[in-house]
């Protein structure tokens, strides 16, 4: 078992939000990304929204962001819901987020379209108890205070833990707090269960004594995305760039999988976790692209109609309507590298 300091814990407060789990994206209206230019020439430039600088240190790394045929302006957030208002309004072509952001935009009609889905097999989301609480799953804390991140993917992880045990919202005290807040209230036990992602769970676990009672596996669609503005996709020139953009992201993601060795410290330094905390984060986030079809839509369908019943949006919009699978053959091109 790893030990983490206290002023890692600070660290985390500044960088975790948007840390490669970008399932873990908070719904909570933040402020904008700042952007950094890309070269200048006559090539179409590609605004891409990043977290943390994720995507541009992992395409770096992999060696995808040599030779490109057009230009990238970097533009950084600090989560997700931002980003896609940014795309929304056509400022930012492409970026990712997790599987809650998009709920809400397309709840709202946002004017973007998922066009790319990174399948996971682990789970990130997990509902930690103190080791020494005599709860076993979520049906024992009925009447108990649960803390998440209102818009998270532990929200929806709590949600469908909920729904499966036959549970609602009303049956427990849940507190929406930011993971910062939530971990200093499960260490000094103001809450009673907490639901939250890698790598808070793994400080909860090492630094707070906590023990994980249920996790995403089975419960939650697993899946992050890229989304593109409509206004992009409907540009002939950019859409041709994402579809380039699409595989070499594909290929960088595939990279990761299998140098974890190379990744990982350099994931560590960016986002200043410590080694072990990165590597148990990459290990529960790591995930290819694959094609899109009926079965993410249909995943990410039950996330919104989860929303939905519990009444977190007013509507229930079509999955479908926000799906776009132009680019499943650049997705195929950088799976066959």
């Amino acid at each position: 078992m790893f030990t983490i300091r206290r002023r890692s814990i600070a660290a985390l407060s500044v960088v975790v939000a948007a840390t490669i789990g970008l399932s873990a994206c908070s719904s909570s209206s933040d402020s904008g990304g700042s952007s950094a230019s890309g070269a200048s020439g006559d090539k179409v430039t590609l605004v891409v929204g990043d977290q943390v600088r994720q995507t541009q240190s992992l395409l770096e790394a992999s060696g995808e962001l040599k030779d490109l045929p057009y230009n990238i302006t970097w533009s950084s957030f600090e989560s997700g819901p931002p980003l896609l208002e940014a795309a929304s309004a056509g400022k930012v072509d492409i970026g990712g987020t997790g599987d809650v952001p998009p709920v809400f935009a397309q709840a709202s009609g946002a004017h973007v379209k998922i066009v790319a889905v990174q399948d996971r097999q682990a789970a990130n989301d997990f509902l930690l108890v103190p080791k020494s609480s005599t709860a076993t799953s979520i049906a024992d804390l009925k009447g108990k205070s649960i803390g998440v991140a209102k818009g998270s993917s532990s929200h929806g992880l709590l949600l469908g833990l909920l729904k499966k045990a036959g549970l609602t919202p009303a049956d427990v005290n849940v507190k929406y707090l930011q993971p910062t807040e939530g971990l200093s209230a499960f260490q000094s036990h103001q809450i009673d269960a907490w639901a939250v992602w890698n790598p808070y769970t793994a400080v909860g676990v090492a630094q707070a004594d906590g023990k994980i009672i249920g996790d995403a596996k089975g419960v939650t669609t697993l899946q992050s995305y890229y989304l593109a503005s409509d206004a992009a996709l409907a540009d002939s020139a950019k859409s041709k760039a994402l579809g380039d953009f699409v595989t070499r992201l594909t290929k960088a993601l595939a990279w990761s999988g299998t140098h974890e060795d190379e990744w990982i410290p350099t994931f560590s330094k960016l986002t200043k976790l410590p080694a072990p905390v990165a590597k148990a984060t990459f290990e529960t986030s790591k995930g290819v692209l694959v094609p899109i079809g009926d079965a993410q839509i249909a995943q990410q369908q039950e996330l919104i109609d989860l929303f939905h019943g519990a009444g977190e949006i007013s509507s229930a919009p079509k999955a479908a309507e926000y799906f776009d699978d132009r680019f499943n053959s650049d997705v195929s091109a950088g799976t066959a590298q």
